[in-house]
Parts: structure tokens; sequence; C-alpha cells
């Protein structure tokens, strides 16, 4: 679509012919985390790249307008309930998600939408659209819901209470910064309000690229893609 395109790869298996690719989005993310990481006075661990299950990206030829990190969390395994990302759930949270059934959540970390992309473009969210990615991706995948916790301080909170997500617990500090907790259910016919959004979102996840990921695809999505 306009020469926007998706791609969905794992840091796990990188295809010789897409590791140029890859190492220019670790490289995004690299240098725009740690001056938001150590702005605050904390320290980036590139390991919360790696660990991480999926990168979506989106770019525009050659170039990355914006990506997310991706991971399936399950709160019946104890390796997963011991996970830093996990541990800042508080106990009767994590109760009340088992009590209605939900155990297996993705987490949509790390959103990043370039600087040279926030101005440009002004007529697309970015933000929205790569958050609608991710529930897209939820919503074909095993999981139960997408868990987030975005930044209040920059609002991100409200862009995803704007998405139908919704807060179930009391906000919690972050990399010392304040952030909500919140979660967004899964849908059989996801639409977003916003009607550029829709446009993108749809049109973007109906040509994505998935690198590098096959054998493990029938584990992620309830049927083929």
């Amino acid at each position: 679509m306009f020469g926007f395109k998706y791609h969905f790869l794992s840091p796990h298996y990188v295809p010789d012919n897409h590791s140029e690719f890859f190492n220019k989005i670790y490289a995004a993310w690299k240098v725009t985390f740690k001056e938001v990481v150590e702005s605050a006075g904390g320290v980036l661990d590139p390991d919360d790249f790696f660990r991480c299950d999926h990168v979506g990206v989106i770019t525009h030829k050659n170039e990355i307008v914006g990506l997310s990190l991706l991971t399936m969390f399950d709160l019946k395994l104890h390796s997963s309930v011991e996970h830093h990302y996990i541990r800042a759930l508080e106990n009767p949270t994590q109760e009340q998600l088992l009590k209605r059934g939900i155990s297996r959540l993705i987490s949509i970390e790390y959103l990043n939408v370039l600087p040279e992309w926030r101005k440009s473009h002004s007529n697309v969210a970015w933000t929205e659209v790569l958050i609608g990615m991710g529930l897209k991706f939820m919503d074909e995948s095993v999981a139960d819901v997408i868990i987030g916790m975005p930044r209040i301080d920059r609002k991100v909170d409200q862009i995803c209470q704007n998405l139908e997500g919704y807060e179930i617990q009391a906000p919690i500090s972050k990399m010392n910064y304040p952030c909500a907790v919140l979660i967004f259910n899964k849908q059989d016919k996801r639409r977003f309000k916003n009607e550029i959004t829709e446009q993108y979102v749809q049109s973007l996840w109906k040509s994505r690229e998935i690198v590098g990921i096959a054998p493990f695809q029938k584990q992620i999505f309830k049927k083929a893609v």
C-alpha cells in the first residue's frame, strides 16, 4: 500500500538474505530506547530485544517507519510468571485473569515510530497502526489477549483505550516512567474507528511478510496465513 509493508521476523532465526535488514531494525531499536531508558536513569538491556518472539516492522520501501516487539507469556507456566515483565502484574490481577480463562498473553513492547515519521505523513496515526497490527496478530493466534504497559506521560495509554484496551490494575513504574497496565480482548472481525488506521491496518495485514518463522507458524497461528 503506497510503498508500505509490514514484516514479521523472529530474532531467533533470521535467513541470511535478511541479516542486513534485521541489523538495521536492531540499530533503530537500540538508538531510540537507549536514549529513552538512560534519560530516566536506567540501562537498556539488549536481552529484551533478543528474547521477544517476533519483531513487527513497518517499512516504506527500504526505510523503517516503526516497530514493536511481541512475546507470548502463559500465566500457567512458572517460567512466564517469574519473568520480569509478568512480575509487574499483581497477584490478584493474575488470579482474576486466570478465573476469566485468560492465561496466554501476547505482550506488545518497545513500540516506536521513528522520529522522521512522526511528523511526515501526519494524517496517519502510526502508533495506532502498529498497535493495530499487533491486535490482528493476536486475533489470529492462540493467545487470549494482548497486554501492554504504555507510558502515561506520553499519553500512549489513551491511544490504547481509544483502540478498546482497558486497565486491569493500577499504574506502575516501568523503567522509571509511569505506565498503565492494559489488555485488549480478542475479536473475530476487528475494526478501527479511525478510517485511515482501518485502511492501513487491513491493507498491511493482507500483504504482510513472514520472515524465517515458517517452522514455528503452527505453534503461533490458529490457521495458516
